[in-house]
């Protein structure tokens, strides 16, 4: 993700929002005129339930916390982190705006495991709650195996 991201293209362009998740000025942007900017960035997704992700996170609190950790990360840990040894699923789907198919398909490189890559045709970003069934029984037979 970090090479995919600092070779520019893409997944430069689709993380561009990280930069601006990392700022002072985010929790304004997203918590001011009733949330606002929260509400509009969850509408736009296409999620149902907008109203509780905005009763969850329409508190500074929980806003900052959820914004720090995009300001936690530190590339220097992530390059010592080494190899994934581990037996490992990544789903992707094709209508995520911020992670590209190039980025997502490269993470393979970085596995010294089993790996197994999916697709989601027609899922956005929030592939849990737009596909619930659909992602745990892919986790349970991933886990089965």
């Amino acid at each position: 993700m970090a090479r995919s991201i600092l070779e520019g293209g893409e997944q430069a362009e689709k993380s561009s929002y990280m930069l601006f998740f990392q700022s002072p000025e985010a929790e304004g942007f997203f918590l001011d005129n009733d949330a606002a900017g929260l509400r509009g960035l969850y509408e736009s997704t296409g999620l149902d339930d907008t109203d509780e992700y905005v009763r969850v996170l329409g508190h500074r609190p929980a806003m900052t916390a959820a914004l720090n950790w995009y300001r936690a990360l530190d590339r220097a840990v992530i390059a010592r982190m080494g190899e994934v040894t581990s037996p490992t699923m990544f789903v992707w789907s094709t209508e995520d705006p911020a992670l590209g198919r190039e980025a997502a398909e490269e993470t393979a490189q970085h596995v010294d495991g089993p790996y197994r890559f999916e697709v989601l045709d027609g899922v956005g970003h929030f592939i849990p709650e737009e596909v619930p069934d659909r992602l745990n029984r892919m986790l349970l037979e991933h886990l089965a195996a």
